[in-house]
């Protein structure tokens, strides 16, 4: 009886890698979204942080050199934050293809395990097949020599 290989197992085991490889690029493109998302939050909080600190300083006594950098600093991160929600959308376009790409290659990989748990089912049934005649050959060599002796 001749074990089991399967032709297509060579193909299988780059399926497999692909998909995996693809499920750790979209992990990261997600980690950079999140990345992106957090600092969105920080410079925002950073905003609210420097107005509060403006109104403290107003009220205890600043010059007017003092005043003229909060604007300043209010100015530059919203446009950092604008940077970053550019930058945001185009992340989350590269992870929709990733996404549509992921589920691609999970199809590629289905297929070919069905293709796999075929082709099994069909060795196994050879197997059986193969197993029974053997018992039956025996059997029946039993019974002519019981039927002899």
């Amino acid at each position: 009886m001749k074990k089991y290989q399967f032709r297509l197992e060579p193909v299988l085991k780059v399926r497999k890698f692909k998909e995996e490889t693809c499920r750790m690029e979209l992990g990261e493109l997600l980690n950079e979204l999140k990345r992106i998302d957090d600092q969105l939050t920080h410079d925002q909080e950073q905003i609210d942080n420097y107005y509060k600190i403006q109104e403290g300083a107003l009220k205890t006594g600043m010059s007017a050199g003092q005043l003229q950098a909060f604007p300043m600093l209010v100015a530059g991160k919203a446009r950092n934050i604008e940077l970053l929600q550019n930058a945001k959308i185009r992340q989350e376009g590269l992870v929709e293809e990733k996404k549509k790409e992921l589920a691609i290659v999970r199809g590629e990989l289905k297929l070919i395990e069905s293709m796999k748990e075929k082709d099994f089912a069909k060795y196994r049934k050879e197997v059986n097949k193969e197993i029974d005649q053997k018992v039956e050959e025996q059997t029946q060599n039993w019974l002519m020599h019981k039927n002899k002796g």
